[in-house]
């Protein structure tokens, strides 16, 4: 599946909300590991799936929750019925071109003199679990970023990753990442926002044929310190 392909079947949309077939929905997944937009356009309907579920939840008793298990539709079923009333979806839609506007107009050029200032970033190279104590990340109060710089073993060659940020034995973030030039470590930003201070894991897995995660290529662990 190339990108065009993608945007004009709304692709990610339609992955989101479970409509597309198997093999459409396997072969999208190859694209959008490596299709920067295609990727942003997932994280962003994640995003949203995930807000509507805070926003539309209400308190339920266990027998409740037990009998819409059996006999509701799905969560994403009834996103998609959402967007599909008029009533609802005209004024979300006006909201959004709102939204769009004030980005245009105030948001994305703050984004702009963000992403062209230079800026110095907490860094910290991992160490895999069994060559070392674990290393710690000493991050200054009003960070937002920390760069995560972990050696792939060489032995583990795959033309894209995944890598997989856990606290206290939960996952925290999962994030593709393609495969670094020979002999470069792979190099994530991780938002301060996601860590807390004490120990965190970061998992490296391979992406082989078909999109299929291999078995654990190394774990990094280290800790965080907030100064």
């Amino acid at each position: 599946m190339d990108h065009l392909h993608a945007k004009d079947t709304n692709a990610a949309e339609r992955y989101l909300l479970g409509e597309l077939p198997a093999a459409e929905a396997e072969d999208f997944e190859l694209h959008y590991f490596e299709c920067q937009q295609c990727a942003l356009a997932v994280e962003a309907g994640q995003l949203f799936v995930a807000n509507a579920r805070a926003h539309f939840s209400e308190p339920m008793t266990p027998q409740s929750r037990v009998e819409t298990r059996r006999t509701g539709p799905s969560f994403l079923e009834t996103i998609a019925a959402f967007w599909r009333r008029p009533a609802f979806a005209i004024p979300v839609m006006a909201a959004l071109a709102a939204l769009a506007i004030y980005q245009n107009a105030v948001t994305i050029p703050g984004m702009r003199r963000v992403l062209t200032t230079a800026r110095s970033l907490p860094a910290l190279q991992l160490i895999g679990a069994s060559r070392g104590d674990e290393p710690v990340a000493h991050v200054p109060v009003g960070s937002d970023f920390v760069a995560l710089a972990a050696d792939i073993p060489p032995a583990e060659p795959f033309q894209q990753y995944v890598c997989v940020l856990t606290r206290d034995g939960r996952e925290v973030s999962t994030t593709p990442t393609p495969a670094p030039a020979e002999g470069q470590p792979i190099t994530l930003q991780i938002p301060v926002g996601q860590l807390k201070p004490g120990h965190h894991d970061l998992t490296l897995y391979g992406i082989g044929p078909g999109g299929r995660r291999s078995d654990k290529i190394s774990t990094y662990p280290f800790s965080v310190q907030f100064n």
